[in-house]
């Protein structure tokens, strides 16, 4: 077998196998999206890829009496001011970080980049004892300082590399014309970043979004639950219903989906270059 004929068998294999990993990850959200459609003597009697029928809705229907609209809307808030907060602080810190050098530099990325491998559960009773003594349990949106803290450091990580990556040329140019550090994060950096940043707001999204300790925890009032505290409770004492927790979990999940599809490419992108002087 000659050098050609390898190389067109070792392509053929990595699409194959890509192709299985695909199948593998798809299969899961199928079989949740089918189920949807199903009562639950249907799921628990009958193993099937499609459901009977796309008009039974009752399970979605279930989903709309359990609260789902508030906790949709709890989701919406506590996520999108969490991301505020993250590129508030994260944006200014990275093109410090990134342009500005002095003897410790290094040695502050590194610290920055080390929260990365903090697992969160191990602050999660010091968090909930400082939350107590602020009288932060029974209000809303405080949680959202410990989300915007747990990506920063992922954050400080990408935006640090991709800033670093943009050619000193352009910048000295800037310069050149007059811009002042505010002018260059504004009008240079940031522009030139935008798949960075874009790249640390969908990630922050998906992991705040998701988000189910801390959530249950500090936020113990039911009128602030959030979308996955509201779904682990869509269940009575003596079944579960299957049918309408699926329902749950694929309108849960179809915001996430929408915006990966509409931002994919920038995704890819901004993890590329974010890695390139990380």
């Amino acid at each position: 077998m000659n050098g050609r004929a390898k190389a067109n068998l070792f392509s053929g294999l990595k699409y194959v196998f890509l192709a299985l990993y695909a199948l593998l990850t798809f299969f899961p959200l199928w079989w949740t999206f089918s189920n949807s459609f199903r009562t639950n003597s249907q799921i628990f009697t009958q193993t099937r890829l499609l459901p009977e029928t796309f008009a039974y809705l009752n399970n979605y229907a279930s989903i709309m009496r359990q609260n789902i609209p508030r906790a949709m809307w709890n989701s919406f808030s506590i996520t999108a001011l969490s991301l505020l907060l993250l590129i508030a602080c994260s944006i200014p810190a990275a093109y410090f970080m990134s342009q500005y050098r002095f003897k410790l530099s290094n040695l502050v990325f590194g610290l920055f980049s080390a929260g990365v491998i903090v697992p969160r559960l191990s602050i999660l009773i010091a968090t909930f004892s400082n939350f107590q003594k602020m009288g932060f349990l029974q209000k809303q949106y405080p949680i959202t300082l410990c989300y915007a803290a747990f990506e920063l450091p992922i954050s400080m990580f990408l935006l640090v590399g991709f800033m670093q990556s943009i050619p000193a040329s352009v910048l000295e140019s800037g310069k050149i014309d007059g811009c002042n550090s505010f002018s260059l994060l504004a009008r240079i950096v940031l522009p030139m970043s935008r798949n960075g940043v874009v790249t640390v707001l969908i990630l922050a999204f998906v992991s705040v979004w998701n988000e189910f300790a801390y959530a249950s925890i500090l936020i113990p009032n039911i009128k602030f639950k959030t979308m996955t505290i509201v779904l682990a409770n869509a269940k009575n004492e003596y079944i579960t219903d299957y049918g309408m927790m699926a329902a749950g979990v694929i309108v849960a999940v179809l915001p996430m989906i929408a915006v990966y599809s509409f931002l994919q490419e920038k995704i890819v992108s901004g993890m590329v270059a974010g890695a390139v002087k990380g």
